[in-house]
């Protein structure tokens, strides 16, 4: 509740000071619709001889934040430019930024979750680049397809993919995928005993018919010393369980939005039946799942608490650290399993110029310095999330990365994230994601727990989407 509460403060004062703001554009020498290749680009850039170039970011406080910071002082090194990085958490970005394009804040760039843009973006608030792009001759078809796309934004509903104007330049991505402990699975005793209950040999899910019968056989099976559970994923109310939710109900061939006709389509056959099968799995997830956030899924992995996660690709650092984890190396990775197809759930950050920034020039010079071929690979090296690039996902340093003091590869889930990124999809893209995620979250929770069927859960969820659409 505090969360929206923040956010609507904080959008009545955007309001506030956007209409304020119009009435004085004619003098504004920031406001003349963003064409950063010719009006727009800022004079501050210009510098008196001497003085030194700062910019201010506000970065996630996550592993690709703290490599931003590391190499924000190799890039003051190279350039002279000084690179001052905040790391701070999800909501406090979303407050800065809008304090930033408010004008009561001064920043140049913002490691943003991808959903913001077409938010920030509808409202002209961030910079495009497209003329940046051009100017300082920066090739984006060096990006993965899917993880440039996150960036873009064509001012339709629904818009997500190649084609629209760029807002920013990717950080890292993180599709899910299905993770599942390669030790457990290649115990020829444990293979027997999967054969003998379901007839055919034990391997890595495939199918949802197969991801529940794994569930089903691991689910209690003493290991180790421990008692597993069989699988676990983020359950939690609120930014949580629609993460893992969708997995399943685009696997299904379903969508969350009928885009022609911009109404809310979640009673569908296809998606009551891809809730219904997640909700029915959650009997072989650990208890108190539906509680579960993103930090208990990857320590109950680390613990070897777990046979199998649905979880965010990057997240797989976690369970190779021998400072706190249990299960170094025994963990792989493959494709979600398939209902229809294999459509996972995509996450992803990136970076955006506030049109309220007066270097512009010199923040889109770092970003593209950061998110160069060397540096997304550098990020990769120093833990900071997966790459953005084609190129980076054969290149040695990575590829032949070991885990320290063992044989195993490092990022032995690269060959699965690869595949991951042809078919992965993004939340719905279009300005008011956020609030329609809080929405149907609740339902969903609602359904979770038993207290509506999910074909009640999900007729409500459309009438309360469709009430906010209009």
């Amino acid at each position: 509740m505090n969360k929206k509460l923040t956010k609507a403060s904080l959008l009545l004062l955007l309001c506030l000071v956007f209409l304020i703001s119009a009435c004085s554009s004619n003098s504004s020498s920031n406001g003349n619709g963003g064409n950063t290749g010719e009006s727009n680009t800022p004079a501050a850039d210009e510098k008196p001889a001497g003085e030194q170039v700062t910019l201010n970011g506000v970065f996630l406080g996550a592993t690709w934040g703290q490599a931003t910071q590391e190499l924000a002082k190799e890039y003051e090194k190279e350039t002279g430019v000084k690179v001052n990085i905040e790391l701070v958490g999800r909501d406090v970005i979303y407050q800065k930024l809008a304090l930033s394009i408010a004008g009561q804040a001064d920043y140049d760039l913002f490691n943003v979750d991808y959903n913001w843009i077409p938010e920030f973006a509808s409202s002209n608030s961030l910079v495009p680049l497209d003329d940046l792009v051009k100017k300082y001759n920066v090739d984006t078809s060096a990006y993965l397809p899917r993880a440039l796309a996150l960036t873009q934004w064509n001012g339709q509903n629904g818009s997500f993919g190649e084609g629209g104007t760029l807002y920013g330049l990717p950080q890292t991505i993180h599709p899910h995928l299905l993770w599942y402990r390669a030790d457990l699975f290649n115990d020829e005793q444990i293979k027997a005993e999967f054969k003998a209950a379901y007839g055919y040999d034990l391997i890595p899910p495939q199918t949802m018919a197969q991801f529940n019968d794994a569930a089903e056989f691991f689910h209690g099976k003493e290991y180790d010393g421990q008692t597993l559970s069989g699988w676990a994923a983020q359950g939690s109310k609120g930014f949580g369980n629609v993460h893992t939710w969708l997995t399943f109900l685009y696997s299904n061939g379903a969508d969350v939005i009928d885009w022609d006709n911009m109404t809310s389509s979640l009673s569908t056959p296809e998606a009551i039946e891809a809730t219904q099968t997640w909700i029915d799995l959650m009997k072989f997830s650990p208890a108190g799942i539906n509680d579960y956030t993103f930090a208990e899924v990857a320590s109950d992995a680390a613990q070897g608490k777990l046979a199998m996660a649905i979880h965010w690709s990057w997240s797989a650092f976690e369970v190779d650290q021998p400072e706190t984890s249990q299960t170094v190396g025994e963990w792989d990775f493959v494709q979600t399993p398939v209902m229809k197809e294999s459509i996972p759930h995509l996450a992803g950050w990136s970076i955006v110029i506030p049109k309220s920034s007066k270097k512009q020039d010199e923040a889109f010079k770092f970003m593209a310095w950061l998110e160069s071929k060397e540096n997304d690979v550098r990020q990769a090296e120093l833990g900071g999330g997966d790459p953005v690039r084609t190129e980076s996902y054969s290149d040695p340093a990575l590829s032949e990365l070991k885990i320290e003091g063992t044989d195993i590869n490092k990022f032995r889930r690269y060959e699965a994230l690869q595949e991951a990124m042809k078919t992965t999809k993004a939340r719905p893209f279009f300005p008011q994601e956020e609030k329609w995620e809080s929405t149907v979250s609740e339902y969903l929770s609602a359904a979770q727990l038993g207290r509506y069927t999910v074909e009640e859960a999900l007729k409500m969820a459309d009438t309360a989407v469709n009430e906010m659409l209009k």
